[in-house]
Protein backbone atom coordinates (compact mmCIF):
# COMPACT_ATOMS: atom_id res chain seq x y z
CA UNK A 1 0.00 0.00 0.00
CA UNK A 2 1.26 3.28 -0.94
CA UNK A 3 1.84 5.91 1.61
CA UNK A 4 -0.64 8.62 0.85
CA UNK A 5 -3.60 5.86 0.76
CA UNK A 6 -2.54 5.54 4.55
CA UNK A 7 -2.71 8.55 5.00
CA UNK A 8 -6.22 9.06 3.51
CA UNK A 9 -7.32 6.14 5.70
CA UNK A 10 -5.84 7.81 8.93
CA UNK A 11 -7.12 10.94 7.93
CA UNK A 12 -10.71 9.58 7.06
CA UNK A 13 -10.93 6.75 10.38
CA UNK A 14 -9.67 10.16 12.73
CA UNK A 15 -12.85 12.75 10.54
CA UNK A 16 -15.17 9.83 11.91
CA UNK A 17 -13.80 9.83 15.10
CA UNK A 18 -14.23 13.56 15.33
CA UNK A 19 -17.71 13.09 13.88
CA UNK A 20 -18.30 10.41 16.83
CA UNK A 21 -16.70 12.31 19.84
CA UNK A 22 -16.48 16.17 18.55
CA UNK A 23 -13.22 16.40 20.30
CA UNK A 24 -11.84 18.52 18.16
CA UNK A 25 -8.56 16.72 18.48
CA UNK A 26 -9.24 14.54 16.10
CA UNK A 27 -10.10 17.12 13.67
CA UNK A 28 -6.70 18.54 14.29
CA UNK A 29 -5.51 15.37 13.19
CA UNK A 30 -6.85 14.74 10.29
CA UNK A 31 -5.91 17.90 9.17
CA UNK A 32 -2.26 16.96 9.69
CA UNK A 33 -2.94 13.89 7.87
CA UNK A 34 -4.17 15.47 5.06
CA UNK A 35 -1.24 17.83 5.01
CA UNK A 36 0.85 14.56 4.89
CA UNK A 37 -1.32 12.75 2.42
CA UNK A 38 -0.07 16.18 -0.16
CA UNK A 39 3.00 15.80 0.43
CA UNK A 40 2.91 11.72 -0.05
CA UNK A 41 0.78 12.69 -3.28
CA UNK A 42 3.95 15.01 -4.37
CA UNK A 43 6.49 12.21 -3.77
CA UNK A 44 8.12 13.86 -0.27
CA UNK A 45 10.05 11.59 1.72
CA UNK A 46 8.55 9.72 4.83
CA UNK A 47 10.72 12.58 7.12
CA UNK A 48 8.81 15.38 5.27
CA UNK A 49 5.38 13.11 5.70
CA UNK A 50 5.78 12.62 9.45
CA UNK A 51 6.72 16.77 9.31
CA UNK A 52 4.00 17.66 7.22
CA UNK A 53 1.63 15.64 9.36
CA UNK A 54 3.28 17.47 12.61
CA UNK A 55 3.13 20.92 11.28
CA UNK A 56 -0.82 20.27 9.90
CA UNK A 57 -2.07 19.12 13.56
CA UNK A 58 -0.46 22.11 15.31
CA UNK A 59 -1.61 24.50 12.91
CA UNK A 60 -4.80 23.08 13.29
CA UNK A 61 -4.51 23.38 16.75
CA UNK A 62 -3.59 26.75 16.15
CA UNK A 63 -5.78 28.41 14.02
CA UNK A 64 -8.68 26.00 13.77
CA UNK A 65 -9.78 25.59 17.50
CA UNK A 66 -10.67 29.12 17.89
CA UNK A 67 -13.03 28.75 15.41
CA UNK A 68 -14.40 25.60 15.91
CA UNK A 69 -15.05 27.28 19.42
CA UNK A 70 -16.48 30.40 18.30
CA UNK A 71 -18.87 28.66 16.52
CA UNK A 72 -19.88 26.46 18.99
CA UNK A 73 -20.36 29.05 21.37
CA UNK A 74 -22.35 30.79 18.98
CA UNK A 75 -24.82 28.10 18.23
CA UNK A 76 -25.34 26.56 21.65
CA UNK A 77 -28.99 25.27 23.08
CA UNK A 78 -28.43 27.81 26.10
CA UNK A 79 -27.04 30.75 24.03
CA UNK A 80 -29.41 34.11 22.98
CA UNK A 81 -28.91 34.01 19.80
CA UNK A 82 -30.67 30.50 20.15
CA UNK A 83 -33.32 30.71 22.48
CA UNK A 84 -36.25 30.08 20.95
CA UNK A 85 -40.61 29.23 21.92
CA UNK A 86 -41.12 31.40 24.57
CA UNK A 87 -37.23 32.28 25.83
CA UNK A 88 -36.99 34.20 22.49
CA UNK A 89 -39.78 36.73 23.88
CA UNK A 90 -37.75 37.94 26.51
CA UNK A 91 -36.44 41.37 25.33
CA UNK A 92 -38.48 42.43 23.02
CA UNK A 93 -40.90 45.08 22.73
CA UNK A 94 -44.53 45.58 21.58
CA UNK A 95 -47.21 47.85 21.99
CA UNK A 96 -50.01 46.82 24.47
CA UNK A 97 -53.29 46.19 22.49
CA UNK A 98 -55.24 46.01 25.46
CA UNK A 99 -55.09 47.57 29.10
CA UNK A 100 -53.34 45.74 31.56
CA UNK A 101 -55.58 45.93 34.98
CA UNK A 102 -54.99 45.46 38.65
CA UNK A 103 -58.17 42.52 37.94
CA UNK A 104 -57.10 41.02 34.79
CA UNK A 105 -53.88 40.86 32.46
CA UNK A 106 -53.96 43.13 29.14
CA UNK A 107 -52.42 41.78 25.34
CA UNK A 108 -49.59 42.35 23.40
CA UNK A 109 -49.10 41.53 20.38
CA UNK A 110 -45.60 40.25 19.32
CA UNK A 111 -44.93 38.76 15.67
CA UNK A 112 -48.61 38.04 15.00
CA UNK A 113 -49.42 36.55 17.87
CA UNK A 114 -51.51 37.79 20.55
CA UNK A 115 -49.86 36.86 23.96
CA UNK A 116 -51.44 37.67 27.75
CA UNK A 117 -49.34 39.85 29.39
CA UNK A 118 -48.82 41.64 33.57
CA UNK A 119 -47.32 44.01 34.64
CA UNK A 120 -43.49 43.20 36.32
CA UNK A 121 -44.74 45.86 39.00
CA UNK A 122 -48.37 45.21 39.18
CA UNK A 123 -49.16 48.97 37.97
CA UNK A 124 -51.71 49.21 35.48
CA UNK A 125 -50.85 50.22 32.04
CA UNK A 126 -52.92 51.61 29.87
CA UNK A 127 -53.40 50.23 25.95
CA UNK A 128 -50.87 51.52 23.24
CA UNK A 129 -48.12 51.56 25.94
CA UNK A 130 -45.01 50.51 24.76
CA UNK A 131 -43.92 47.32 26.83
CA UNK A 132 -40.55 45.33 27.33
CA UNK A 133 -41.02 41.48 27.84
CA UNK A 134 -39.18 40.63 30.32
CA UNK A 135 -40.35 36.79 31.58
CA UNK A 136 -43.03 34.65 31.54
CA UNK A 137 -45.49 32.52 34.08
CA UNK A 138 -46.60 29.55 31.95
CA UNK A 139 -48.29 31.26 29.05
CA UNK A 140 -48.63 35.06 29.94
CA UNK A 141 -45.44 37.22 29.59
CA UNK A 142 -44.83 39.99 31.96
CA UNK A 143 -43.88 43.08 30.57
CA UNK A 144 -42.32 46.57 32.37
CA UNK A 145 -42.66 50.05 30.47
CA UNK A 146 -39.85 50.02 27.70
CA UNK A 147 -37.56 52.75 28.02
Amino acid sequence: MTAWIIWLILCGALLLLELLTASLAALCGASGCLAAFLFAVFGASVEAQLIAAAVGTILALIFLSPLVNRYRSRHRKDSPAMNTNMDALIGRTATLSRDITADAPGRVRIDGDNWQARSVSGVPLPKGTMVKVTGYDSIILTVKPAD
